[in-house]
């Protein structure tokens, strides 16, 4: 189904479900908006992304490593791999790379030594807080959206993240083209 038939048939099934009085031409376009709204807000993101991995010296995959060590704190291997969807090799191989490069440490578990712990350090901090500490200084623009629409965007995220990851599960089953 090409990109115009999701948008149709997502399109008729809101207006089926009575999600909205307008007529259908009208909210076929705003569900058509709204897509293309999130497709280059993810461009957008992928264009910042892109530069603080130049800015640290990384690849992509690199800064998602550090991405969830700053979210969760310190991780096992077996864990960074579960969160990326790496394996475990190659999160090995990136963790030599981020250590080498200072971003971060392993450590022995306290509770059990034979756990190792990964960490980042405070080099990546400092680093981070320069990248994007003034990008969450601006974030406060977003307090002139009441609890509602703040609500209702994050339902819209939530959703599309959820989509994203079935989708990208019924591709990963694809059997890959040959160029």
């Amino acid at each position: 189904m090409s990109r115009v038939e999701v948008v149709s048939t997502t399109a008729r099934a809101a207006n089926v479900i009575g999600v909205s009085g307008a007529d259908p031409a009208a909210r076929q376009q705003l569900v058509h908006q709204a897509a293309l709204a999130a497709r280059l807000h993810q461009n957008a993101y992928d264009r910042f992304e892109d530069a603080a991995a130049e800015y640290f010296g990384v690849n992509r995959t690199a800064m998602r490593c550090m991405d969830v060590l700053e979210r969760a704190g310190r991780l096992t291997a077996g864990e960074i791999a579960r969160q990326t969807g790496l394996t475990s090799g190659a999160v090995t191989a990136l963790l030599d790379r981020l250590e080498r490069a200072g971003y971060v440490r392993r450590l022995r578990d306290a509770t059990d030594r034979r756990r190792i712990l990964v960490e980042l350090t405070e080099l990546a901090r400092q680093g981070a807080a320069e990248i994007y500490g003034p990008f969450v200084d601006a974030i406060a623009e977003y307090d002139r959206y009441s609890d509602a629409e703040l609500r209702l965007v994050t339902g819209y995220l939530e959703r599309g993240s959820e989509l994203l990851a079935t989708h990208t599960a019924r591709i990963s089953k694809l059997p890959r083209r040959q160029s």
